[in-house]
């Protein structure tokens, strides 16, 4: 079955999403060609959740990369570092992708009149209920979904 594919730059996590069926997986770096791949995801056009992921950059194994994603319903999305900077946000099929490098920041992605902040969880000391993780060699990939609440107004 054909899908399209994109590999992020820093990262290197490779997003992959089957237009014909509506699924998606998103794989480490490194894993696409080792072992049984990931199972793919069915879309379920949810677009108050987003995930963030972290792991080591493999050329620089003292830095580490920082990703967010979640499903594509049409609306803007933006994601917020605590230092107000903002990392592009890219689409492919209907997921939404974003990632970055450094050290961990709170960030704060908002689409549809919503807003969530996103945990990134410990690769070394994350509990099973915390999210998935994935092993690839020497490395971790951690998933930790956030649900998205209303966004307070302002007085």
């Amino acid at each position: 079955m054909q899908f399209d594919e994109m590999v992020l730059p820093v990262s290197g996590l490779r997003v992959e999403w089957r237009p014909t069926d509506q699924h998606f997986r998103i794989r480490p770096s490194g894993h696409a060609d080792v072992g049984v791949p990931p199972p793919w995801r069915t879309w379920l056009g949810h677009n108050d959740m987003a995930v963030g992921a972290s792991g080591p950059i493999p050329q620089e194994p003292q830095a580490k990369w920082w990703a967010v994603w979640g499903e594509y319903t049409g609306n803007d999305v933006q994601v917020t570092l605590d230092d107000q900077s903002r990392p592009g946000v890219v689409v492919i099929g209907r997921l939404w992708i974003c990632e970055w490098r450094g050290p961990e920041r709170e960030v704060t992605v908002v689409t549809g009149g919503r807003q969530a902040e996103i945990q990134f969880a410990s690769p070394i000391y994350s509990a099973p209920h915390s999210g998935r993780t994935r092993h690839s060699g020497g490395s971790s990939h951690i998933e930790t979904p956030a649900g998205f609440h209303e966004i307070p107004r302002r007085r």
